[in-house]
């Protein structure tokens, strides 16, 4: 496996700013925000949120049963709100990050009013979720996702995305995007993981050729508006799977259906 270069990441001082970046990246990542071009069309909107840690990959991607690929991790007030309110967040990240923790902190900030981005998605893999509560649901997002990890093409949050993002390393990727390509290239070769692509299919399959044709690898119907119903997952052919990702589902459900008996 390639270095991590998210190992001992830390912030640093930049425009009287505290600004958290790998080493490897920076000097790709400080040419690009001293373009004159930058942010993207003067909308700052385009422009990285870089005081933040990057949340390049959550949970456990070096062995979750199901990985789920997407573009860049969003940012909004919401997240920053969140964000701020736990000093220890950051560290939670940058523990994931370092491979030296597997929690899918992705989910930390759900509750039973409010799941987040990623628990509104997910809580479509509940088997008999119409019949559980909200705190059952919770509940079961929290054990599905043990065996769940996500990860983003692009490290960096931005409220939306710059396409200029994709290959800032003189026309190739940045080091931690390349560090990630590899895990997952590893996991093919290992064909031990579902992945779905829920956005960006063509940056992913430029990125990791295997993907095409990995028998375990499929598509949402819809990335503009991705949707995680077993209905809604796709093999790369455009055919559906409905029923292979119910499979899944029942496996990933286990936990929670020993914990209700």
């Amino acid at each position: 496996m390639m270095k991590n270069p998210w190992i001992g990441v830390a912030s640093r001082n930049y425009n009287g700013s505290k600004i958290i970046v790998a080493e490897d990246d920076w000097k790709y990542i400080k040419q690009f925000i001293e373009r004159k071009s930058y942010p993207s069309k003067g909308d700052p909107k385009y422009a990285l949120k870089l005081e933040v840690y990057p949340q390049h990959f959550v949970g456990d991607i070096q062995h979750a049963s199901v990985i789920i690929l997407s573009l860049n991790p969003c940012y909004g007030q919401d997240y920053e709100d969140d964000y701020e309110s736990d000093p220890e967040y950051a560290n939670k990240i940058k523990n994931n990050l370092e491979l030296n923790s597997t929690n899918f902190h992705a989910l930390e900030f759900s509750t039973i009013s409010k799941l987040g981005y990623w628990g509104e998605k997910l809580q479509d893999w509940i088997i008999d979720k119409d019949s559980k509560d909200k705190n059952e649901i919770l509940t079961s997002l929290k054990a599905i996702t043990k065996n769940i990890a996500l990860a983003e093409f692009f490290p960096y949050h931005s409220i939306s995305y710059d396409d200029r993002c994709d290959k800032l390393a003189g026309k190739d990727y940045l080091p931690t995007q390349k560090f990630l390509f590899d895990i997952i290239k590893n996991r093919i070769k290992q064909n031990d993981v579902k992945i779905i692509l829920t956005r960006s299919f063509k940056r992913w399959y430029e990125a990791i050729p295997e993907l095409k044709n990995y028998e375990n690898c499929f598509e949402v119907n819809n990335p503009n508006k991705p949707s995680l119903k077993p209905k809604n997952i796709l093999k790369v052919t455009r055919v559906s799977v409905e029923s292979k990702i119910n499979t899944l589902l029942n496996e990933l459900n286990k936990e929670v259906q020993t914990q209700e008996q």
